[in-house]
């Protein structure tokens, strides 16, 4: 059996971000499974727990003046396929900012606590 695991995600998109990623997004706030995704992944953001605070959230909003996109997100899964670890590393790649940047954390539900997630430094 899994744990629960938190996740919590709080980030820029760059600017080039494809609509994909975007739809993808979308997906997730509407509580869709996207075909790409590790199976129950739509629980991401649309479910939670009672071993943390019962709260989930998603906003994915669209910043006109600096033409780019902004999410955030918190749920609670059980983490049975590691869909916590994918969401982490399918984003990474679009989250504007710079190598060491706070992206989000994951917390087991036995742990006190979190994994922080930062952008990753580059690699020389």
């Amino acid at each position: 059996m899994g744990m629960y695991t938190e996740i919590y995600v709080n980030v820029d998109l760059k600017e080039e971000t494809p609509k994909e990623i975007i739809d993808t997004l979308r997906q997730l706030c509407e509580g869709l499974q996207p075909n790409s995704f590790p199976e129950r992944s739509w629980l991401l953001f649309n479910n939670g727990s009672y071993y943390t605070p019962f709260t989930y959230v998603h906003s994915l909003t669209y910043d006109k003046g600096l033409s780019r996109w902004s999410f955030l997100g918190k749920g609670d899964l059980k983490n049975y396929s590691g869909e916590v670890e994918y969401f982490f590393n399918w984003l990474m790649p679009w989250v504007d900012g710079i190598p060491g940047d706070f992206v989000g954390y994951h917390r087991y539900e036995e742990r006190q606590k979190p994994t922080l997630v930062f952008i990753p430094e580059e690699d020389n």
